[in-house]
């Protein structure tokens, strides 16, 4: 019986992840929701390091964009009732989120592209891949640097 309650619970290990992580959900909301005991989702947090990876997502670029368009979302469908500052407000946040969106977009082909770069040194010139893996770890903080990224 014991084993058939673990096996259920594992089940229910990804539901919970997204709802502490993604949601920002208590451990006592999500044991009350999904019907898993505190102590196992105590247990999956500590063993998938939940707290270190929602402190991740939360301080990421595209989450602070969604979180803000989001937020943006409930003040445009209240148009009616805002004045021509609040408007104004609201366009130039717009803006810069989707400023925020375009460095996102371009740290990841940054990466995309340095990791062909990569992969067609190590086929074709070994000397070279050797020493872009040296400067690569350089290249990636100064690319966080410069886009702000966790």
């Amino acid at each position: 019986m014991e084993i058939k309650r673990e096996v259920m619970a594992k089940n229910l290990l990804p539901q919970a992840e997204r709802l502490y992580i993604r949601e920002g959900k208590s451990i006592e909301n999500i044991a009350t929701a999904l019907g898993v005991s505190r102590t196992t989702l105590y247990r999956w947090k500590k063993e998938r390091n939940w707290d270190e990876r929602k402190y991740e997502m939360e301080t990421s670029a595209q989450f602070v964009s969604e979180k803000l368009m989001k937020l943006l979302a409930d003040d445009v469908r209240n148009l009616q009732k805002l004045d021509a500052k609040s408007v104004d407000r609201i366009v130039k946040a717009i803006k810069s989120i989707k400023s925020l969106d375009n460095e996102v977009d371009i740290l990841g082909s940054t990466l995309l592209v340095m990791e062909q770069l990569a992969y067609y040194l190590q086929q074709k010139n070994a000397q070279l891949y050797e020493k872009l893996q040296e400067l690569l770890p350089d290249f990636l903080v100064y690319m966080r640097e410069r886009y702000k990224t966790g």
